[in-house]
């Protein structure tokens, strides 16, 4: 369940940077923000050597829902499209959680578990899982190495934040809410 204050523009700008920082750096072949940026911040993902592209998913009420991509790998980019744009957003099918890890470079063994078992208790400290964009499945051995990279993004996005005119704002990584996971509005 996401706390009261991930709707906040500012939060949604430091997850935004810190999933650009992620992708930029490989450690996510491609990450998706399901809220509009700025043109600030969509230029800074530019700079970041990042390609960007539009999509719109349907909910299943008929109602549009614009999404934003990112990669460096405009052919990544093309794959998801010609899976998802204009698809009807259909929850947490095991299909799509499989599709979503394969897209958003998760762990197949944690997006197995996430299928079967949602959030089952995992072996990582509770900071560590929050700084994550999917749910570590139990005995997870391809989660623990990610972290070091994850842990680097984090404190880097929030040094960017702060630098672009938000110096007072609280810090992203230690207050993402349980489980948010803006690649895909829910959690893996």
């Amino acid at each position: 369940m996401r706390d009261a204050g991930w709707l906040d523009a500012s939060r949604l700008e430091r997850d935004a940077l810190y999933l650009g920082l992620l992708t930029a750096r490989e450690v996510k072949p491609l990450s998706r923000l399901e809220y509009s940026i700025s043109n600030n911040l969509y230029r800074i993902l530019v700079e970041m050597g990042l390609k960007l592209a539009r999509l719109t998913r349907r909910a299943q009420n008929g109602a549009t829902v614009p999404h934003l991509v990112m990669s460096l790998d405009r052919r990544r980019i093309a794959d998801y499209l010609a899976e998802f744009d204009g698809a009807v957003i259909v929850g947490n099918s095991p299909a799509v959680i499989r599709a979503e890890a394969r897209h958003f470079g998760y762990p197949a063994c944690c997006a197995e578990s996430f299928s079967r078992r949602g959030y089952a208790p995992n072996d990582l400290e509770p900071a560590d899982q929050r700084i994550l964009f999917h749910h570590a499945c139990a005995g997870c051995t391809e989660t623990p190495p990610l972290l070091p990279a994850y842990r680097a993004a984090c404190e880097e996005s929030e040094r960017l934040f702060r630098r672009q005119a938000h110096p007072k704002a609280p810090g992203a990584c230690v207050n993402r809410a349980k489980g948010t996971n803006h690649d895909t509005g829910r959690s893996l």
